[in-house]
This record gives structure tokens, sequence and C-alpha cells, in this order.
């Protein structure tokens, strides 16, 4: 599995990509930044070598190295709002080099990249592909991400290649500082701004600028934005909850919204809770109808392709005993059905001891969803010619909880994983991942997986 991603500055002229960024083997070489691989030098490129020196900037002292060659598609001739992007770049290309000792690296007799692999794109995405776009101006001593001109015609300017990407299949994530939310050329109209509270800007919430289909993540400084784009990178950290397991930590739910002006009087607050009600119901019933459709054309699916790995399919409680988990534990053993979705008797948190799903050899990967959001690719061994995938048990066990697994035949990808990822993270804060939100990402790649759903309680029942 290997995963591309570009970096592209906005810009109010059109998005420019940076294309490398080489390390020089020079400590008295300059950095620079060079046009399109040419010769011609950025008119940026002083700046840049600003931007990378330990005195001055943050690169070396974060990522290290001397200096740098970097290339990007056109010149940018003034300001300073290329800093946020150029520092993502680097982030990335950083974490390639921490990868390594975890990942398959370039096989030296194809040159080709090998798998788990996470390359910085050259600015020419496609599907599967993730593209970063970003403007913003970094305070180079307190890492603060501070605001910058003309973000509202950046992102008019950048809408038609973000939709052309999107249909193709690319992730598209765009990055703004958040004082820009406090400032007059970001605001939304009268009828539709809130100015942003503390609590909204601790998290990535996107935010939909009047009339432009663009997704906007305001970010406080470098350390958000870190942690927000380590979501998208290949982690070989175990899970928190089993350390065989590797995992993905979702951020802070993400929810679109538009929110009301703090001034607005309350019968305008009324009117428009009133039609948000309204279009959450016509969604509710647009999602619901076709969700129908695909679970009764999936069980059809899976009737005629009943050969195709899961004939061996159960799942193991293995149950204490007395009070402790021994050799006397009970195996508790429930078959699989060959069926579209199927659930697994609750079992309680006192009780249990481990809990394993077995499927025959055709099956590549188990994902587990959990009810916090959590995206979880599980492990396996190999016992008597069958995969035995464990499932971790939450640490979090003072209330019930709730998983779905999800079993494929196909093997997904670390792009699958990251756009299922930024879809999971886009819904509301209220709603939990249940089959149906499930079924219907997954129906838009055209993957038709099991689905496997189990309660954990706190009690027995």
């Amino acid at each position: 599995m290997s995963l591309t991603i570009h970096v592209f500055i906005a810009t109010s002229k059109g998005l420019v990509a940076i294309q490398s960024i080489t390390e020089l083997q020079d400590v008295e070489l300059q950095s620079v930044i060079t046009i399109n691989g040419s010769t011609d030098l950025a008119t940026i490129s002083s700046a840049y070598h600003r931007f990378i020196q330990k005195s001055t900037g943050v690169v070396q002292s974060e990522f290290g190295g001397h200096s740098f060659r970097a290339n990007i598609s056109r010149n940018i001739d003034q300001g300073s709002s290329w800093q946020l992007p150029f520092y993502l770049a680097h982030f990335i290309q950083a974490n390639v080099s921490s990868l390594a000792p975890h990942i398959d690296q370039t096989n030296p007799e194809t040159g080709q990249l090998g798998s788990g692999v996470v390359q910085l794109g050259q600015g020419i995405p496609k599907a599967g592909d993730v593209v970063l776009i970003a403007t913003g101006q970094i305070n180079t001593s307190t890492g603060a991400i501070e605001a910058v001109n003309y973000v509202p015609d950046k992102c008019i300017t950048a809408s038609p290649q973000i939709k052309l990407w999107m249909k193709k299949g690319i992730l598209v994530e765009f990055f703004v500082p958040a004082n820009n939310l406090h400032t007059k050329d970001l605001r939304l109209g009268e009828d539709d701004q809130q100015t942003a509270s503390s609590s909204h800007l601790t998290t990535s919430i996107p935010q939909i600028l009047p009339a432009v289909d663009c997704a906007i993540y305001p970010v406080i400084d470098i350390n958000q934005l870190k942690e927000h784009v380590e979501q998208l990178l290949p982690s070989p950290m175990a899970c928190n909850d089993n350390q065989s397991a590797h995992a993905v930590k979702l951020v802070a739910p993400a929810i679109r919204s538009k929110p009301l002006n703090d001034n607005s009087s309350d019968s305008d607050r009324a009117a428009s809770n009133s039609s948000i009600l309204s279009k959450k119901a016509l969604i509710l019933v647009l999602t619901i109808v076709p969700v129908f459709f695909i679970i009764i054309s999936a069980n059809i699916y899976w009737a005629l392709n009943a050969s195709a790995g899961y004939t061996d399919t159960r799942f193991i409680s293995t149950i204490k005993s007395g009070l402790y988990c021994d050799g006397n534990a009970l195996k508790k053993v429930s078959k699989i059905a060959q069926q579209y979705v199927s659930r697994i008797p609750a079992v309680a948190f006192n009780d249990a001891c481990s809990l394993t799903l077995i499927t025959a050899k055709q099956t590549p990967q188990v994902w587990l969803v959990a009810d916090s959001k959590t995206l979880i690719e599980l492990s396996s061994v190999v016992i008597d010619e069958e995969f035995h995938w464990t499932i971790p048990l939450p640490k979090q066990q003072h209330a019930d909880r709730e998983y779905v697994l999800i079993v494929t035949n196909q093997h997904l990808d670390l792009a699958d994983l990251a756009a299922c990822k930024s879809y999971l993270s886009r819904l509301e804060q209220t709603q939990k991942p249940s089959v149906e939100i499930l079924a219907s990402f997954f129906s838009k790649m055209d993957i038709n997986p099991q689905y496997i759903s189990q309660k954990l309680v706190t009690a027995a029942n």
C-alpha cells in the first residue's frame, strides 16, 4: 500500500504546486526555490532560505537538514502565505524518512515504491491520492498560524479544480489560519456568520464559504496542523486498545455548518432552525431509501457469491468460567451467515477474555470501526489454514460500547483508509458509525463488504 500526498499553495491567481523538495547535502549552500525544475529562482527564494534557517525559521529546528531545493509549478512574487503549505510539504517529507524502518522502501531493481510508502507528490494527483491546499503565515517564534489576505478569492479560484479532483476520487483538504475567521475578508454574510468560539477553533471544523463548494479547515498553530495531517499517514504505532492492532485515530468530529449570527433575532434563529430541521428530514429520507436498496442489492450479491471466501467465517467469544481468564474459560462459537449484515450476541465486559473472528485465507483485510469513530486495521495470525483476527477490547468500559467489523475480499489501501477516516470525521458529533452509514460510503467505492457488529455491555443481560 502506498499513499501520495500533493501540497498546493493557494494564491489569488490559482493553485501553485510544490513539485519536489530535495535536501542539499552541503552546509554552505543556501536553500532555494526554483520554477518548474529550471534554473530560474522564484521571487520568494530568499525568504524561503530564512524560513528554513534555525535562526530565523522553523524547518531546520523541526525536521533537521541543512538546506533544500524546492520546485514550484510557477512563480510566487510576494507575500508570506506560502509558509504554511511549505511547512506541510516539509512535514510530509520528514515523515517519509521517519516511517522508513516500518515500511518497504523503493525496490532497487524496479524503482517502484513498496507497500506502506508515503511520498510527496509532484502536483499531478490521480485517483486515490490526497491533495492538501493551504495558505497562511507562520509565526516562527510561537508556531502560531497568522491571518493572510484574499482567502475568499483563493478559495473561489481553487474551487473548480477541487471539484474536478473530488470527482476523480481524490481526497482534498484546504487549510487556512483560524484567525482569518475573525477578519473582515473571510466573514460570511450577516445572516450566516457567527464569531468562532475558542471551543470551535480547537478542532478542525470545516467552514463553508458562501456560494463556494470548498471545505475550509481553520488551524490555530503548527501543532494542531500536524495532529490533523498525521491521521492521513500510515502509523507504525499500535492502537491504545490493543498493542497488536494497527490504528488510525480520528480527529475530533468535524461538522460542515453555517452557524447563525450572534446578533440575529430570536425569530431569525427559530426560522433558521425550522429550515435546518426540514432540510435534515429531507436528507434523512434521501439517505435511507438508497441505503435500503444498497442492502437489498448487497444481499443478492452475497447470495450469488457464496463461495467468495466467507464459507468458514465464525466468531469466538472466550468467556470467564470463574473469576479469571484461564484454561477453564468457555469458548462460545457464533457462525457467521453468508449474508450482508450479521450481528454477534452481546458480551459483558466483566466476562470477556478475548474476541476472535476466524475467516478463510481468501480474506485479505478486516477493519474495525468503533463507536468513537476510531478506525483500526486488524492484524491476524494463520492457524490451521485460517486467519484469526483479534478484536481489541476497549479500555473505556464504563458504558456500553459497539463496533462494526468490515470484512472484504478486496484489498483496500492507505488512500481508502484516509478517505474512510475523512468520511467518518464529517459525521455529526452525535452520530455513530452504523452499518447504514458505512454502507453509504463503501457503495460509492463499488465495494460490497460484509458487516459484522457486536455490542459490549457493562453488565451481563
